[in-house]
């Protein structure tokens, strides 16, 4: 499941649980977009992937794509992540997204670094 949380202007937080599947991202990319189109782009980024568990191989390859279209739009990333994998994609990632990612397990950190 993916959830979006626009609460705090400085940031958007991204939240992804469990398995992501194909059909996590028909309703989520247009959320993000509508969102998006309200800030001044790049905007700073907190993905959380605690309790998240991967993808199926089709929702890896939306992931993909999701990634490749949105990846101008963030100006940094801050991934809140509990397992040592979810360091592991961040590092992976950061040649896509060409900005300033890092790795926090602490969420206050995060949102300290996002603001920052």
């Amino acid at each position: 499941m993916l959830s979006i949380d626009t609460s705090d202007r400085a940031f958007v937080r991204i939240r992804a649980q469990g398995v992501l599947r194909w059909r996590d991202y028909k309703g989520f990319e247009a959320r993000l977009s509508n969102e998006l189109g309200r800030r001044h782009r790049p905007v700073p980024l907190m993905l959380d992937l605690k309790g998240f568990r991967g993808w199926s191989a089709p929702g890896l390859i939306r992931d993909l794509v999701f990634d490749l279209r949105h990846r101008e739009a963030f100006s940094r990333i801050a991934v809140v992540g509990d397992a040592r994998w979810h360091k592991w994609i961040t590092y992976l990632a950061i040649p896509l997204f060409r900005v300033k990612m890092r790795f926090f397990k602490v969420q206050d950190r995060a949102t300290e670094w996002l603001r920052a």
